[in-house]
């Protein structure tokens, strides 16, 4: 099984931010080895043209801005034969559309972390990146009907530039994390989520911390710490055994259900983006 790991930040693969690319995809491996099938290899794609640090992710409008990359690197993707493809963006960057547009497995951190944190407790809490995300976090939980089971979602007190560093130290992440999760729990969440694909590894493997915490931030005061990355590619196996079985997997009758050969021919410029694309890690 071959899974491609689609990641949001752009950057060429021998410029320093396609250093601190590779360091980040070095221990979101970690990560998923800790949980991913041994036969199933992971890939990760990083796009050569989008945002090009997390504090424009913060805002909106530039973060759907740059989905149109991440929806060309997934269709390149299915091209390239991968059986799924697992996107590390807790906004979950165009995931109704992709899956219309192809026939693989696509899944997201957001949505797979949501659902799985629902059979872990009653009361999820999210801790998200920053203030500004937090609208959008809010939104996206409404959207899958979600409301009733999250407490409200709070921010990490740390900003853009602080965050990458857990990457290498986390414990000042760690500290500003559990500082965020003792408020949920104290709000009524049993269930607690690191709403980032950056934050989520640097937690589970704490690295330069791991003499305090051996098996990483697993629990706080009791409260399960929800393993994101884990989460989401075992969601990707899942998909992609039941496809191999010749199972259902995902429904085409209504929202899903893939473009007309008229509506793709008349979608073709769109479709022919032949954009800077992508490097694989």
């Amino acid at each position: 099984m071959r899974i491609a790991v689609v990641q949001v930040i752009a950057s060429e693969e021998d410029s320093e931010s396609g250093r601190f690319c590779k360091a980040w995809a070095d221990l979101m491996r970690r990560n998923l080895d800790l949980v991913k099938q041994q036969e199933t290899g992971v890939t990760f794609l990083f796009p050569r043209r989008g945002l090009t640090g997390l504090d424009a992710f913060f805002h909106t409008y530039l973060h759907r801005l740059n989905d149109t990359e991440t929806f060309h690197t997934v269709l390149n993707a299915e091209k390239a034969g991968f059986d799924a493809v697992m996107m590390t963006c807790f906004y979950d960057p165009m995931l109704r559309e992709l899956r219309q547009a192809v026939d693989i497995p696509v899944v997201s951190i957001g949505e797979s972390s949501l659902l799985m944190a629902l059979t872990m407790g009653a009361k999820l809490g999210v801790v998200t990146v920053s203030p500004e995300a937090a609208y959008d976090h809010e939104e996206l939980i409404i959207k899958y009907g979600l409301k009733e089971r999250a407490v409200r979602i709070r921010p990490i007190p740390e900003t853009a530039e602080e965050q990458p560093q857990a990457l290498l130290d986390a414990h000042h992440g760690i500290e500003a994390f559990k500082k965020v999760a003792r408020e949920l729990i104290a709000d009524g969440a049993d269930v607690l989520i690191p709403a980032c694909g950056l934050m989520a590894p640097a937690l589970r493997l704490t690295p330069g911390a791991e003499r305090e915490y051996p098996d990483g931030l697993v629990t706080i005061d009791g409260v399960p710490v929800l393993d994101v990355l884990g989460v989401t590619v075992k969601m990707a196996e899942t998909l992609v055994g039941l496809k191999q079985a010749g199972s259902a997997w995902i429904s085409r009758k209504a929202f899903y259900a893939p473009a007309t050969p008229k509506a793709r021919e008349l979608g073709q410029m769109v479709l022919d983006y032949d954009g800077p694309g992508y490097w694989s890690y």
